[in-house]
């Protein structure tokens, strides 16, 4: 078993899930919030693509991968910007794991990990109780999907 390549693995699934997840929405579903409030559905994308950029920028490249509020409702960029930022913060997970360390983050690379994937399915949860609150016609084999990982 190869633990850094599985970790990078998941790291890919994770990414995967998330663009599957927005694939399936509506371009119109962008702009829809919980029971008016919080953050729109493309604004959860944004904020899961900027927090990326932010650890990005923190513990590895210093690359700014930020997205404007503005793009909430823009499907192809918010598609194009979460491809890109899984990519680097692939690079970045790689060069951590091949240092077994980490700077600027406590405590170790592996608790790094679990809460950049901890994070993403948080805010995946957040779009599809949206989804659901709003009655958004979602097929639920998306939503099976999103845990179906063996599938990907």
């Amino acid at each position: 078993m190869d633990f850094k390549k599985d970790l990078l693995d998941s790291w890919y699934l994770n990414t995967k899930v998330t663009l599957y997840l927005l694939e399936n929405i509506e371009p119109e579903w962008l702009s829809v919030k919980l029971e008016g409030k919080g953050r729109s559905i493309g604004e959860q994308f944004i904020h899961i693509n900027n927090i990326r950029s932010f650890w990005i920028g923190k513990v590895g490249e210093k690359e700014d991968l930020k997205i404007d509020k503005k793009y909430g409702k823009d499907k192809e960029q918010l598609l194009k910007s979460l491809d890109l930022s899984g990519a680097k913060m692939a690079n970045t997970l790689e060069a951590i794991f091949d240092e077994e360390k980490i700077t600027g983050y406590k405590p170790h690379p592996l608790a790094f990990y679990t809460q950049m994937i901890a994070h993403e399915a948080h805010h995946r949860g957040q779009i599809m109780i949206t989804i659901t609150r709003n009655n958004l016609p979602i097929s639920k084999s998306v939503n099976f999907s999103l845990w179906s990982w063996n599938n990907k």
